[in-house]
């Protein structure tokens, strides 16, 4: 799409549209809904070509702006350096703060009478995206706003239509374009709850003793508010090596932080601060199982959960919350890989990654995080890692962490630790 006024030139490159990226747009011009001197709302966009197509849209109204927003922190870096011009300019707004901000607070002032959007991967996530959307147009009083999300035919169900027609007045499909369409809703409700994280509880061992944990999912974490297979074969090998004494936990260093007061700035107290204990990592934390494992299973350590997806960050601090574990020494980040955690600072890094791109099973999506982890691994901390049990990886962890033990597999999982070198 071409435009007379002009626009800075993004640097990097951008692909050309795809066909669903072609379908969103052919579907907001039919509709009419382009045209309007406000701001547009980008949501999700991993390519960066919807968000400097959304820049041609707005760039005959001078006071028009795109919020690109994406729950992944990755991303929202890569746009920034694809588009530096326009978000220089004000013409572009990212969520580029380090605390990840919400869809509606990130949107809070806009103008916005438009959302596009790929539809999400699952149902509850594209929930959770209607309803902040209804949050947006509410606080701004646009009750014209619409979204347009597309996707691939053969990923697409009834059920998605149903779920947006709980949140907008009016939903209606786009004509085709290829394998590809796109989902026309508009008119937000009134009456619409805000987003709410589903709720779900796990019983684990801790130390040997069964506790139960709080779980909380928000959009679309990985598991929502169940405790996955793969993490909780993890974690009862985790356990037992806890209490067989083969794992560093800070317990001497929190013994002495207690005798010298008690309270939550005991164990900050301790050796000049909390910054002194060891560290364990959560790297990849979704709904926070493991992160409050650790932080239940070791007072004695500072405990660091992390995650490239913003609905993990949020799901992660309220698991945390909910199951009284949000104590001293105790950090969620938005981060990607680890970035601002210094090199061999940790201790103890726990990594349940994921090996599916959509509905495909990619086995190197792993391998920037064993890198990540064999960054920050102090010699001699360990890595726990569990993979399915069809994948190979115990070479992958040697090479770039140490020697390799295996600790549990069953039909579906292997966990295995590495000792860095």
């Amino acid at each position: 799409m071409t435009s007379t006024a002009a626009q800075p030139e993004p640097t990097g490159e951008l692909p050309a549209p795809d066909q669903t990226e072609r379908v969103i747009l052919r579907a907001a011009q039919e509709h009419g809904e382009i045209g309007c001197p406000c701001d547009l709302l980008v949501i999700g966009d991993a390519t960066g070509v919807l968000t400097a197509e959304a820049l041609e849209l707005v760039a005959d109204h001078p006071g028009a702006r795109v919020l690109s927003w994406t729950s992944s922190r990755a991303e929202t870096d890569a746009l920034a350096a694809l588009l530096p011009g326009p978000l220089e300019a004000g013409r572009l707004v990212l969520p580029t703060d380090a605390e990840p901000a919400p869809l509606e607070e990130f949107a809070a002032g806009a103008e916005a009478h438009l959302a596009l959007a790929r539809l999400p991967k699952s149902l509850a996530a594209l929930e959770d995206l209607a309803r902040r959307l209804a949050v947006v147009a509410e606080r701004s009083g646009r009750d014209d706003l619409t979204l347009v999300a597309g996707g691939r035919v053969k990923h697409m169900t009834h059920s998605q239509n149903g779920t947006l027609a709980a949140v907008f007045s009016e939903v209606r499909g786009s004509r085709g374009l290829g394998k590809s369409r796109a989902l026309v809703a508009s008119g937000p409700r009134a009456d619409v709850d805000a987003a709410q994280p589903a709720t779900g509880e796990v019983r684990i061992a801790v130390r040997g003793q069964e506790q139960a944990l709080a779980l909380r999912g928000l959009g679309g974490v990985f598991g929502g508010a169940r405790a996955d297979a793969g993490s909780l074969l993890l974690l009862e090998a985790l356990d037992r090596a806890v209490v067989g004494g083969e794992l560093a936990t800070g317990d001497e260093r929190s013994g002495a932080a207690a005798e010298d007061g008690a309270g939550e700035n005991a164990m900050a107290r301790a050796d000049g601060g909390a910054g002194d204990l060891p560290l364990a990592v959560d790297l990849g934390c979704g709904n926070g199982l493991l992160t409050a494992y650790l932080a239940a299973a070791l007072p004695g350590m500072r405990v660091l959960g992390s995650d490239d997806d913003a609905d993990a960050v949020a799901s992660t601090r309220a698991t945390l919350s909910a199951s009284g574990l949000d104590r001293e020494g105790v950090e969620v980040t938005w981060d990607v890989s680890l970035s601002r955690c210094e090199e061999a600072s940790a201790d103890l890094v726990l990594l349940n990654p994921p090996f599916h791109d959509g509905t495909v099973v990619d086995a190197t999506l792993v391998q920037g995080l064993l890198d990540a982890a064999a960054r920050v691994l102090r010699p001699g901390g360990q890595l726990w890692f569990v993979h399915n049990s069809h994948l190979r990886y115990r070479p992958e962890l040697e090479a770039r962490v140490g020697a390799v033990r295996q600790r549990a597999r069953d039909r579906r999982f292997t966990v295995l630790s590495a000792v860095r070198a």
